[in-house]
């Protein structure tokens, strides 16, 4: 597993390295409050049913005047669990998009999640495989677009509830849209801290690496700033 866990951070430098050599780069933040329950407090019969909402700010500094707020994000998602490796989650998402001297729009976005958790030795590992459709509210454009991510995580030696996280998320347009190409899309590189404060309660702290691929010769890599809290009824 240590070589597994090297080759991952070899494979990341690597793609922070040839993404920043070719595209504009800039900084970001993107900052998230979540919400998380089962339904079994409501029914014994409802066991294995959870739901999850969470709303998510990103700002971009992309203008001559500094930092703006480029997105607003509210996502609410139920699912089950099959078994203890396995869930099927199905979730909605309404955008606020404001991008740079654009219009800015509202986007409506269903999605559908497969995860799998395993534990491999000392380490945690989470995939999630997706399929989301992106609606344009103000055109009906749509983009269908399927989505890979694996994250490795390892509690910190001799720190209680601290442990780092590692990831990689890849996404790919199925079809011809407004949004983005068909084909590969974007690629994000994750890395941080999670620190259980209370069995309810966790804080994470960490960087995302977001490389866009855009429709244009002018692609995108923006270096977020990540920070999130949890809070689990």
């Amino acid at each position: 597993m240590k070589f597994l866990l090297r080759i991952s951070i070899l494979i990341c430098c690597c793609g922070l390295t040839t993404a920043y050599a070719q595209t504009k780069d800039m900084f970001g933040v993107w900052g998230s409050f979540t919400l998380k329950g089962d339904y079994s407090k409501l029914s014994h019969s409802l066991e294995g049913f959870h739901w999850q909402i969470m709303n998510q700010a990103r700002t971009r500094d992309d203008s001559a005047s500094g930092s703006h707020l480029s997105e607003n994000l509210l996502f609410v998602q139920s699912g089950y669990q099959l078994n203890k490796h396995i869930a099927l989650e199905i979730g909605y998402v309404h955008d606020w998009i404001h991008p740079l001297h654009k219009q800015a729009f509202q986007e409506s976005r269903v999605y559908e999640d497969l995860v799998w958790k395993q534990n491999l030795g000392d380490f945690k590992f989470l995939s999630r495989t997706r399929m989301d459709q992106r609606i344009n509210q103000t055109t009906g454009n749509t983009g269908y677009r399927a989505r890979q991510f694996f994250k490795l995580s390892h509690a910190i030696p001799q720190v209680k509830n601290l442990s780092a996280y590692l990831g990689d998320e890849v996404l790919f347009y199925m079809d011809k849209n407004h949004f983005g190409k068909r084909g590969f899309s974007e690629n994000r590189v994750l890395a941080g801290l999670h620190y259980q404060v209370q069995p309810a309660f966790a804080i994470n702290l960490g960087y995302l690496g977001q490389y866009v691929d855009t429709k244009s010769s002018h692609n995108i890599f923006t270096h977020n700033l990540t920070a999130g809290v949890t809070y689990r009824f």
